[in-house]
């Protein structure tokens, strides 16, 4: 009993800082659809590559903070063939996988996930309609250089401190898209694995993993002068508890190459976000600024993004030229 109060007290300072964040939030979520929702693997017929860092609340001592590292690809379509008396078989380019790295920190309790992903994209007319599953492990460890405790050398809490538990769980999306409109659904956490560290069981208190839910939508708007596009989108966050957060996003492109834009999230965030194309190259920037007393405390929070796109034009994804 006395591990589990420890272990639950750790969890639910973790956990806490909003039921939504059992899931990192991305401020740039255009940019990092993969993390999000498991059927925008391969969606373009690229090999994308995306590299991401989130710091909140800079300034601040052991804030929440997420890493990321992710690929994605599609197989593309190819016949049957026999070679070397060996028969090989053909391809219909609807297939799509991917795998991530995330590294989540809040305090002291460190969230690492391991996922892979399978997609299938079908094409109805001038449709592509998508469906991802994901596999993922969690490993939950608790870091004992950033706690202190009146009696650290209780046998107890010695035992307890430094050790891991892994979780597993799945995850599903569906994503319905056009040549201008984009929309995606997902949930996480479906399994509702129970986190475990030895012989305890966190699993039977209310601070467990939940379902969380995702719900997304662009629009990508052709404006009169040719150079000049505009993209407003919305993504909203929720879970079992019924607790949500939104962005209302805009953003406003350059020759597809630059861009710049505005978010508002229902937390009470404005968040700033930046960008460049160099050929291959997507970097983006993105500055959040609530008008609470975390972040009037603190220089607000910062993430970055990079993607390489790979792949040559007959990978690329055409409405004509289909797979």
């Amino acid at each position: 009993m006395r591990k589990f109060a420890i272990i639950s007290m750790l969890v639910f300072c973790s956990i806490w800082k909003t039921y939504t964040q059992q899931i990192p939030i991305y401020s740039q979520y255009i940019l990092s659809e993969f993390l999000i929702n498991p059927a925008v693997a391969g969606i373009d017929g690229m090999t994308t590559i995306n590299l991401s860092g989130r710091k909140q609340w800079i300034g601040l001592q052991n804030t929440p903070e997420t890493y990321s590292a992710s690929i994605s690809t599609r197989i593309l379509k190819s016949p049957f063939s026999i070679k070397k008396r060996k028969y090989k078989a053909g391809s219909k380019g609807r297939v799509g996988l991917g795998a991530a790295f995330i590294s989540d920190k809040n305090g002291a309790i460190s969230r690492t996930n391991f996922k892979f992903t399978y997609a299938y994209h079908i094409f109805i007319q001038n449709y592509q309609l998508s469906f991802g599953l994901e596999a993922y492990a969690i490993q939950f460890k608790i870091d004992k250089s950033l706690i202190e405790f009146r009696n650290p050398d209780h046998p107890d809490i010695e035992s307890l401190l430094g050790k891991s538990a892994y979780v597993p769980d799945a995850g599903a999306g569906i994503n319905f898209s056009t040549r201008k409109v984009n929309v995606g659904f997902s949930v996480t956490n479906i399994l509702q694995s129970p986190i475990k560290f030895g012989d305890v069981n966190i699993a039977s208190s209310e601070l467990k993993h939940i379902r969380n839910y995702t719900v997304y939508g662009v629009y990508r708007m052709e404006m009169n002068n040719r150079n000049w596009n505009f993209e407003p989108s919305f993504i909203l966050r929720g879970n079992e508890k019924l607790s949500f957060t939104g962005d209302i996003s805009g953003r406003l492109i350059y020759r597809k190459e630059y861009w710049a834009g505005l978010s508002v999230r229902t937390s009470g965030e404005l968040i700033l976000l930046l960008g460049i194309k160099m050929n291959r190259i997507y970097i983006g920037y993105s500055f959040d600024y609530g008008f609470n007393q975390m972040s009037r405390l603190s220089y607000g929070s910062h993430e970055i993004m990079v993607a390489i796109k790979l792949g040559d034009s007959l990978r690329r994804y055409r409405w004509l030229e289909r797979y």
